[in-house]
């Protein structure tokens, strides 16, 4: 495989160039690692590289990977049997990887092979595993069945398990450059590719999320936030019960856009605080970012910082949305008062 055209087989991936090859080179060579840990932020092309990952250990044609025999058509259609995905179970509303399902995979780890050279099994994402689960699979992921490597996918290493980042090779997959990105949405027909690459900061599979409707979507919810920070209780608390009602998987996806976009504006000051302006991501509110600036510069951004960190694990302990969504704003109404 060495030397081989990298292109191949990995065309829709941007970026990742060097990963790729060295990823590759130890599959020619027959040194990869028993159990990698890719990581980096959320859409960058992780989940991607490690099912072209798995294609290539498993191509039965020429290419790294060649897309079109049994096998890579199997692995891309995701019901290859020895290529194995162990993620969330979407019927659960904590979004964990259980211990019986870490089980699950294990048992199946026993028996032999159907057909591929390597069996891979893909956890995604790591931080998902309950300690629980994490600890029954320190031993498998230590010593897998020969022929069987593991590829953990995370977007918040640090959350995981120091036994479990011990046992992993880490491969770091950075944002993808923004003129990159910016010229693959331009082949793509994306409108506005620059400033989607800008907002997407630097991650593909954000960049085309944001390109299908969304990011309209948050401009919307960044220009509520503005107005609610400067408007009455009674507008606020209105309006948390608005964007709060009804399935708490549909809304609590509306009140993470909340926060992202809470981080970019928070961004945005220490951006302007900075004198970097041509930086700044929401340039046609400049107005409103140069008084938050003066108000929020040097102290109460980080209090903001820390309130959209306090608002995520209120989320994940299934805190009432609209208990976070009004202490977010208030916090941050309190300190551009103050």
């Amino acid at each position: 495989m060495a030397g081989a055209n990298l292109n191949s087989g990995t065309s829709d991936v941007v970026g990742h160039r060097k990963v790729i090859e060295r990823l590759w080179n130890a599959l020619g060579e027959h040194r990869s690692h028993h159990a990698y840990l890719f990581e980096g932020p959320a859409g960058v092309g992780k989940r991607l590289v490690a099912e072209r990952y798995a294609m290539a250990a498993n191509c039965s044609g020429t290419g790294l990977p060649c897309g079109g025999c049994p096998s890579c058509v199997k692995i891309a259609q995701w019901n290859h049997p020895d290529v194995i995905l162990l993620e969330a179970e979407k019927s659960s509303s904590s979004r964990t990887i259980s211990v019986g399902q870490v089980r699950e995979v294990i048992r199946k780890l026993g028996y032999h092979r159907f057909s591929a050279k390597r069996r891979v099994v893909i956890v995604d994402p790591a931080e998902a595993l309950t300690p629980t689960a994490a600890n029954a699979l320190l031993k498998t992921l230590e010593e897998p069945p020969e022929g069987t490597g593991f590829i953990l996918i995370s977007h918040q290493s640090d959350l995981l398990l120091p036994t479990i980042l011990s046992r992993c090779q880490r491969v770091l997959m950075a944002p993808v450059g923004i003129d990159d990105l910016a010229t693959w949405l331009a082949q793509k027909g994306v409108e506005a590719p620059e400033q989607v690459a800008e907002f997407a900061g630097g991650c593909p599979g954000k960049a085309l999320a944001l390109s299908g409707g969304e990011l309209a979507e948050r401009m919307a919810l960044r220009d509520v936030l503005l107005r609610l920070v400067n408007g009455s209780l009674e507008e606020l608390f209105e309006w948390s019960k608005s964007l709060c009602r009804g399935d708490r998987q549909v809304w609590s996806r509306k009140v993470e856009k909340l926060l992202e976009v809470t981080e970019e504006l928070l961004r945005d000051v220490v951006v302007l605080s900075q004198d970097r302006s041509k930086n700044v991501l929401h340039k046609d509110v400049i107005g409103a970012l140069e008084s938050w600036q003066v108000a929020l510069i040097p102290f109460g951004v980080d209090r903001c910082y820390r309130a959209v960190a306090d608002a995520r694990t209120n989320m994940e302990r299934n805190v009432s949305g609209r208990l976070v969504v009004e202490a977010i704003v208030s916090t941050i109404r309190s300190e551009l008062a103050s």
